[in-house]
């Protein structure tokens, strides 16, 4: 790798490189002072304290209970170089969580926003193009329609913008050029909060708390009763695998969903957008990298979830979108292709390609199995 990677990325974390050698050094001068010191008072307490028990003017109990308290001490003493290290810690990460607090959102509402609610779910992209850096562009003169209660499924190579296409429907950014209509709305003109609400986002990395299962489902909708959410388990084909926790809903799932599988993660995950109920769903590669038996529940679950709501699905296993409405193809950027499976499978072109490959890659599996 070329070294000039390196040098950059030194360049970027060069003030935490910094404070933390600085704080390395105090605390090893700090502690090799304090030792040094406890060791040179250790040899004079022994000489000293020597010379008196040989005199007669102290006994030996007395020089061990002082050499025992002064060891006490200095253990005290030197713990303070730990205190040390921890409060510098704290107040680095205490600095940091303050600088994001006071950071102000990049996506604001318009003086004059409106409330979006309720939608029917129709969205419209016309001529959207997007980039994270302007010498790079993501997304290209994007248009495309989705009918309200349609599913629309957006493939292509790693890398196409795909994701980044998705992001701008809930306004995580802003397109660079072109806009973004819900019902006829641009969406730079709606209140961020009640957009969020009408949509629904399921994604390959869970983000799930530290807390019960049941409070993670209760997450897509605070006010849901408990009924309510066992509702949404077993429609997520949850249910099952929760009732068998020794507490139940009540189980914690640890940080980011540790005590859970993926395939669990992800119908905690699906349970949450059911009791959610949005009008616009979001699937970005929910069913990859599961086994076959977690991804038939997934799938099975995701038909329930997609029934009567706007859809737009990210997959790059193409068996699972070819009952989309429509199917929109993505490549560096741009649409190259869109329509029906049926229809793009008997045109040449990246989605055939795509098709024929999975096809020759599952057979190869098949056969080495």
């Amino acid at each position: 790798m070329d070294i000039r990677y390196f040098r950059a990325a030194f360049g970027v974390s060069k003030s935490p490189f910094k404070t933390a050698r600085h704080r390395t050094i105090i605390t090893a001068l700090y502690s090799s002072i304090i030792g040094f010191l406890f060791l040179f008072a250790l040899v004079l307490i022994f000489w000293y304290g020597g010379s008196e028990v040989l005199d007669g003017r102290l006994s030996t109990g007395d020089l061990v209970a002082f050499i025992f308290y002064a060891f006490n001490i200095s253990r005290s003493v030197m713990g303070m170089s730990r205190l040390y290290t921890t409060l510098n810690r704290a107040a680095g990460a205490t600095e940091r969580l303050l600088e994001l607090l006071d950071r102000e959102p990049e996506i604001q509402d318009a003086p004059n926003a409106i409330d979006i609610s309720p939608v029917t779910g129709h969205v419209i992209f016309d001529r959207v193009s997007f980039s994270y850096r302007e010498d790079v562009p993501v997304l290209q003169d994007v248009s495309f329609e989705v009918e309200a209660g349609t599913t629309v499924a957006i493939v292509g190579p790693s890398g196409a913008g795909k994701t980044t296409l998705m992001h701008l429907i809930p306004r995580f950014y802003d397109p660079t050029s072109g806009t973004v209509a819900v019902d006829g709305k641009e969406l730079r003109g709606v209140q961020t909060m009640s957009l969020r609400e009408q949509v629904g986002l399921v994604a390959q990395d869970i983000h799930l708390f530290g807390s019960s299962v049941r409070e993670n489902i209760r997450y897509g909708r605070l006010e849901a009763s408990d009924d309510e959410i066992e509702a949404a388990a077993l429609a997520a084909n949850a249910h099952r695998f929760i009732a068998e926790f020794p507490e139940g809903y009540e189980s914690l799932v640890g940080e980011k969903g540790v005590k859970l599988s993926g395939g669990q993660r992800q119908r905690v995950s699906i349970a949450r957008a059911i009791l959610k109920d949005p009008r616009i769903l979001l699937l970005d590669e929910a069913t990859s990298s599961l086994d076959s038996e977690s991804e038939a529940l997934i799938q099975e679950a995701l038909e329930r979830l997609v029934q009567d709501r706007t859809t737009l699905i990210i997959a790059h296993r193409l068996s699972t979108v070819q009952h989309a409405t429509q199917i929109l193809v993505l490549d560096e950027g741009r649409i190259v292709q869109s329509g029906s499976h049926q229809m793009l499978i008997e045109q040449e072109g990246l989605y055939k390609r795509l098709c024929e490959l999975q096809f020759r890659e599952r057979e190869e599996n098949v056969t080495s199995d």
